[in-house]
């Protein structure tokens, strides 16, 4: 069977695309137009970008480890090897802070220490690959069921707890929401990066077509059920004590079951798909990372600084058509370029 896996690397394009659709609608449009179901639509699919990424970022990095392993390497070098590339997308998250603070004129030291998903992703890939690394090693998947689980389930407690108070402000920030100084946290975050592991793991498990195409329908009818039980918990009454951690739960069963359903049917979606119409939305998924960067700065910096707040939605509409081509060029060019070293070029399906 076939390493290659392109439904992961198109699945990634398309959140990356989504990503991007978000940022500059948002960053774009004047906030007097941001109402009714359009606007709410927009909202929905810009929401779920973040935790697709973090998820398929996951579902790498078992077919990553496995690829250290093919060259030569064992099981513990393998994982280190992955380790050390979340701890270099970390280290980018605050590179990237650092030269918007540079080509900001109004930004603060602190800014730089913001986190963001570029940092939750990095301690994420740095963490699971260590638990994906034991699991393979050992066979039980136990070693990313239970952080995932303890993750999900800490989340409505983090929000609770006194002690993260003592912390600095940005500290804080990295483990609930509230202080203004962060915009996305390890509680929930990080936990969708050892749930796309095990499911990363168990299709690299695979021996055949025949046996993936099995697999995938059993995660389509789990994803199904898990998205439908979570979607119930939008029908809890606010007021009851109750609401407060089931309302948690059903968001995080409603968007892991509806990546779980996204990936099983990337495949059918990709598979009868000619390569041509598929290039453009693989190349998004292969420089993910880089995409990423260089949208959010045009978005949100400097560069477009007379575009903020300013566009009626139909004309963000427009940016956004414009943004597209712009970083599907620039994803062409940085793809052609030499790899350097430190770009993490083997958090990819497949490899």
């Amino acid at each position: 069977m076939s390493l290659r896996r392109p439904y992961i690397d198109w699945l990634r394009g398309f959140a990356v695309l989504t990503m991007i659709e978000w940022h500059v609608l948002d960053a774009w449009s004047v906030r007097d137009g941001r109402g009714g179901p359009i606007w709410i639509v927009i909202q929905t699919v810009g929401g779920f970008a973040a935790p697709l990424f973090l998820f398929l970022a996951g579902v790498a990095i078992p077919f990553a480890i496995g690829s250290r392993v093919r060259r030569g390497d064992d099981l513990q070098s393998g994982a280190w090897s992955v380790q050390q590339r979340g701890w270099e997308v970390f280290g980018i998250a605050h590179l990237f802070r650092f030269q918007s603070f540079l080509l900001n004129p109004t930004a603060t030291w602190s800014s730089i220490f913001r986190p963001d998903i570029l940092n939750i992703l990095g301690l994420g890939l740095a963490g699971t690959s260590v638990l994906c690394g034991r699991a393979m090693r050992s066979r039980r998947v136990l070693w990313l069921i239970v952080p995932a689980v303890a993750i999900f389930a800490l989340t409505p407690w983090s929000r609770l707890w006194s002690w993260p108070s003592q912390l600095p402000g940005r500290l804080e920030a990295y483990i609930r929401p509230g202080n203004g100084l962060g915009v996305f946290q390890i509680f929930p975050w990080a936990g969708y990066v050892p749930f796309g592991a095990l499911l990363g793991l168990l299709l690299g498990d695979v021996k055949d077509e025949a046996a993936e195409r099995r697999l995938l329908g059993r995660f389509a009818i789990g994803g199904l059920a898990a998205a439908l039980g979570g979607a119930g918990g939008y029908f809890i009454d606010a007021r009851t004590p109750a609401a407060f951690w089931l309302e948690a739960w059903s968001s995080l069963a409603m968007r892991c079951g509806l990546m779980t359903l996204a990936l099983a049917a990337s495949k059918w979606v990709v598979q009868p798909q000619p390569q041509i119409t598929l290039s453009p939305i693989l190349l998004f998924g292969r420089t993910s990372l880089f995409v990423y960067i260089v949208h959010v700065e045009l978005a949100y910096g400097v560069w477009s600084y007379p575009l903020h707040d300013a566009l009626p939605l139909t004309w963000s509409w427009v940016g956004l058509a414009a943004m597209y081509v712009l970083m599907y060029y620039a994803a062409g060019w940085w793809e052609r370029r030499p790899q350097r070293p430190w770009i993490p070029i083997d958090l990819k399906a497949g490899v």
